[in-house]
């Protein structure tokens, strides 16, 4: 299925940090089903960007299970002096990879994004919108800063 305009959705995110997922989106994404809620992942690939995954993908991808495998090693390395510092970009790998809860209906089905990716992504709590993109078969939110900044630049440009 290509990707169009007609795929993406703009939700405001709550006051308590909820973004309701839009029926015509859910309906392209078959393991958001059923009546309980679904333990999810976030792979932030930038300030703006992530993209929302199934466990069982999580599990079964080897570059999701060796992006886990480096988030707990680089957690559980001690240094050798209290003077030495992990370098900042290895260290912040664990907020690449969150665990989020999708809440099943009831108005509607819920993701609840963590508060401090929120602040990273500079996210307003009942003020902000976000983009939803049905992307390469993977649900992607987007800020609205990062979906203006991709069309910034003159069709003629590209």
């Amino acid at each position: 299925m290509d990707t169009s305009a007609s795929d993406l959705y703009i939700a405001k995110m709550d006051k308590s940090y909820r973004v309701v997922l839009p029926v015509a989106l859910l309906q392209q994404v078959s393991w958001i089903s059923g009546e309980d809620p679904i333990l999810a992942w976030l792979l932030v690939g930038n300030s703006g960007r992530c993209k929302l995954l199934s466990a069982a993908e999580v599990e079964s991808d080897g570059s999701a299970r060796s992006l886990r495998a480096r988030i707990h090693d680089e957690l559980h390395t001690r240094s050798e002096s209290i003077l030495e510092f992990h370098d900042e970009e290895s260290l912040a790998l664990s907020l690449r990879l969150v665990q989020v809860r999708i809440a099943p209906p009831e108005p509607g089905r819920r993701i609840t994004l963590p508060k401090l990716l929120v602040s990273l992504m500079q996210l307003r709590p009942g003020e902000s919108e976000v983009a939803l993109w049905f992307v390469h078969e993977h649900v992607e939110l987007w800020t609205i800063e990062a979906l203006r900044s991709a069309i910034a630049r003159p069709l003629m440009a590209i």
